[in-house]
């Protein structure tokens, strides 16, 4: 039922953008459902993809329970507040969770506060994750039957089906921005390296993407062969023999096996060469999205969430040997111990004057910059318009009751973008301690995206004036209690680590 915050949204919920990819369509990319039937309800959410409902990456934040999940998963929700005759800007959401969990039911992102404070047309998309979604069969016998990227290609149609139909819900289709976070802005990431995605959408807000994992062949080959031998199997045609939960179980233990040589994402969008046609930065370094308008930033601490208790043991040089070993797969060679050691010397060095001195605090501000921010820096970097481009940092801080100094972790500003709080427990508001600044800094991020979303300029009452990005300034919006303009807010980092990225990069295992 509507709340008094609600009230005058048009909820419509599990509208089928895709024909079932089951049977003979596994590992296919999906085909248009015929096209919605407005006389009948669209009351209930679709399931969300198949996936496991344990394990960290399921649980590591509250909201996040995904409901039930199918194969049969290829639908879309809409929430709208327009009155008749009305073109509202679009904000299409695409969910995170490592290309392996994560579905448009969960709590979290529930659209409907949203787009009754911004007076905007609120979409999400469910699409396919996991080895249903991002298996490429193309070397196994029987591969011309299925196509890689099959999650990317969902992503895809759902974004056409919002063009062609979003009109009739009040929706503008000439000012669509698609926006996600984690692997949902990777997802967009990839989509940026696909032909012709401004002809879909005009805009997009790219929240703590993982903008180096995009895998070449070599890599997803990997993955396939540990999922062929878990499965037992050898061909496309016995691959879809099995029973949906036969291949998550296969898949589940499969991305266990590869945790320490690929990482925490082996089921990941790859260079396809005809849909994701090379890496995210390389597509924005040749201007292929020029002409999209851009919003893309990062939080200040992102791994904090995930601490490496390990480190607090190794001393500098244990971790040098952890460094090197992400640089190797960063800059596709071996540095060398001196360049490790210096990078991780820096780190440590600051951290030991700080009231976050522990090697695992350190090891989580190498990965913060290596994986999340800097590689957001390079994306920005690139760009060269006319298309607009904002940069942002998210800085405030969790105040968790228990004392633990998680700070503006990795999917904090998730609760911020949809005003999903909650009290009590188990609620976000507990998790990160919200209180009256944050219900602020909500209310500022969400005028700002919604802003962009109308105009493609995040400048609103409640930031204030937000330059546009350069290399000249590097301007960013520090989104805190107080929200400010910053110039360069990681020249530190950006001198540490110059020179140690190539082309080549690779998805680097956890250190061993």
């Amino acid at each position: 039922m509507p709340t008094e915050s609600t009230a005058g949204v048009r909820e419509l919920l599990g509208i089928p953008y895709g024909i079932a990819p089951v049977g003979a369509r596994r590992f296919r990319r999906a085909e248009a459902a015929p096209a919605p039937d407005w006389s009948r309800s669209y009351d209930a959410f679709g399931p969300a993809p198949m996936q496991s409902r344990e394990g960290m990456l399921a649980t590591a934040v509250p909201g996040m329970d995904p409901g039930p999940v199918s194969e049969d998963c290829l639908s879309l929700n809409v929430w709208t507040p327009a009155s008749d005759g009305e073109r509202l800007p679009v904000m299409v959401w695409l969910y995170g969770g490592a290309f392996i969990v994560g579905g448009s039911a969960s709590p979290t992102y529930h659209g409907a506060r949203l787009a009754a404070e911004q007076n905007v047309v609120v979409v999400s998309i469910n699409y396919r994750v996991g080895a249903f979604g991002f298996l490429d069969l193309r070397s196994v016998p029987g591969g011309e039957t299925a196509d890689p990227n099959c999650g990317s290609h969902d992503q895809r149609l759902g974004l056409q089906w919002v063009r062609d139909h979003i009109a009739e819900l009040g929706g503008d289709p000439d000012r669509i921005t698609v926006f996600g976070e984690s692997g949902g802005a990777g997802s967009i990431m990839n989509l940026l390296t696909t032909p012709g995605l401004t002809s879909v959408v005009r805009r997009a807000i790219v929240q703590s993407p993982g903008v180096d994992f995009t895998q070449r062949t070599d890599t997803s080959s990997r993955v396939t062969a540990a999922l062929l031998k878990e499965t037992g199997v050898s061909t496309v045609d016995e691959l879809r023999a099995l029973t949906a939960q036969q291949l998550l179980d296969a898949q589940t233990n499969v991305a266990n096996q590869l945790l320490f040589s690929i990482g925490t994402m082996p089921f990941h969008p790859v260079v396809d060469d005809v849909f994701v046609t090379t890496t995210p930065t390389a597509a924005v370094a040749a201007g292929s999205v020029d002409d999209l308008d851009l919003l893309i930033g990062f939080t200040s601490d992102e791994m904090r969430l995930f601490p490496d208790p390990r480190a607090d043991a190794l001393g500098r040089d244990g971790m040098a040997k952890w460094t090197r070993q992400y640089l190797t797969a960063r800059m596709g060679s071996d540095p060398g111990a001196e360049v490790a050691d210096r990078l991780t010397g820096a780190y440590l060095d600051r951290a030991a004057g700080s009231a976050r001195p522990s090697g695992s605090d350190a090891w989580a501000e190498i990965n913060t910059d290596g994986i999340m921010r800097l590689p957001v820096v390079r994306i920005l970097d690139s760009r060269h318009g006319p298309g607009a481009t904002y940069a942002y940092l998210f800085a405030w801080q969790a105040r968790r009751a228990d004392g633990r100094d998680v700070g503006a972790f990795h999917a904090i500003d998730l609760p911020f973008v949809f005003d999903a709080f909650g009290s009590g427990e188990g609620s976000w508001g507990e998790f990160v301690g919200a209180d009256e600044s944050a219900f602020a800094v909500g209310r500022a991020l969400r005028s700002a995206w919604a802003s962009f979303a109308a105009t493609g300029d995040p400048s609103c009452d409640a930031v204030g004036a937000w330059p546009q990005y350069d290399t000249a300034h590097r301007s960013t919006m520090v989104l805190d209690t107080t929200p400010a303009v910053v110039e360069d807010p990681l020249a530190t980092e950006r001198g540490w680590w110059d020179g140690l990225w190539d082309a080549s990069c690779v998805p680097s295992g956890v250190p061993l």
